[in-house]
């Protein structure tokens, strides 16, 4: 894959991740009031998006140990989700998502590792100021906040959840997806089938027992709705992600996008939702933007 479609590829996750994040940030301030709501959402979600893969793009043989990493992957996606919810409630929201982001940091060391990754100079200064970015976002009035062991070890746990999904991808991608032609499209199919149909199992098995907690949705064709809407985003999302898991460096890919996609949600919510940067918030736009840029200078390479 060129140069020039890497950065097209990546720039394009970012516009479809910004989306996904948007889309859902509506969607839990407006409808998800509790756990249950959480879980039948996400059910709904994972099921359009394994839809609208089968569907829109066609579909390769998947042998034995591709169906084992494509259940690894399903647990991973649901676990993370899980994990991730009850992480946001033990503890502070924006420190949280700090640790859930360094997800992209730990992929691009795996990948490096396992796959004997180039690396550059240029990407480990760009990785510094990615960190930088990162810690900079951080709202100032949480900064302090206390958290106890639980909430960290539930936001540990749920950015190793994360990483593994996309390490999962990763594996498959370099080795049984390029020699079997779209069968990473059927290794994602069966992914979100599986995470949609124990989201179902989940939500159902709570319903009935312990606390008996069931969804609250007052309109609940308007949530899936907008499951079947953010399932499309992230259909067409995760074809490019398993594109560039599989023919770009984790070590570019991951820090890049990290990095597009949090100086876009900034834009966004200073476009959309009229939101006023503070001085460390610009700060930590301008390493984003300067993430991005030395990353994809290349310079020195180190191994």
């Amino acid at each position: 894959m060129s140069y020039p479609i890497q950065f097209l590829v990546i720039t394009v996750l970012a516009v479809l991740g910004c989306a996904k994040v948007t889309l859902q940030s509506r969607v839990s301030k407006k409808y998800i009031v509790n756990t249950a709501d959480s879980v039948f959402f996400n059910a709904q979600l994972y099921a359009a998006i394994a839809l609208v893969l089968l569907v829109v793009f066609p579909q390769g043989a998947l042998n034995g140990r591709g169906i084992f990493y494509a259940v690894l992957c399903g647990l991973f996606t649901l676990a993370f989700q899980i994990i991730y919810s009850l992480a946001l409630k033990a503890g502070p929201v924006s420190i949280t998502v700090l640790i859930i982001n360094f997800s992209s940091l730990f992929i691009a060391i795996f990948s490096i590792l396992a796959f004997r990754e180039t690396v550059y100079i240029s990407h480990v200064i760009g990785a510094v100021l990615l960190v930088v970015s990162m810690i900079l976002n951080v709202k100032k009035d949480e900064e302090g906040k206390p958290g106890n062991m639980r909430w960290f070890l539930l936001a540990v746990t749920a950015m190793l959840a994360t990483s593994g999904g996309s390490i999962m991808i990763k594996i498959f991608g370099k080795t049984l997806g390029a020699e079997v032609k779209n069968s990473d499209m059927t290794f994602l199919v069966l992914s979100y089938a599986i995470a949609a149909v124990l989201a179902f199992g989940i939500y159902f098995v709570g319903a009935h027992v312990g606390k008996r907690e069931r969804m609250t949705y007052k309109k609940p064709w308007h949530v899936l709705v907008y499951a079947l809407i953010i399932g499309v985003v992230l259909g067409v999302y995760q074809k490019f992600y398993a594109m560039g898991m599989a023919k770009m460096d984790a070590s570019f890919m991951m820090p890049t996008y990290a990095g597009m996609q949090s100086v876009g949600m900034t834009v966004i919510g200073v476009v959309m939702f009229k939101d006023r940067l503070s001085t460390r918030q610009k700060v930590s736009v301008l390493c984003g933007i300067a993430c991005i840029i030395i990353m994809n200078l290349r310079i020195l390479p180190l191994f």
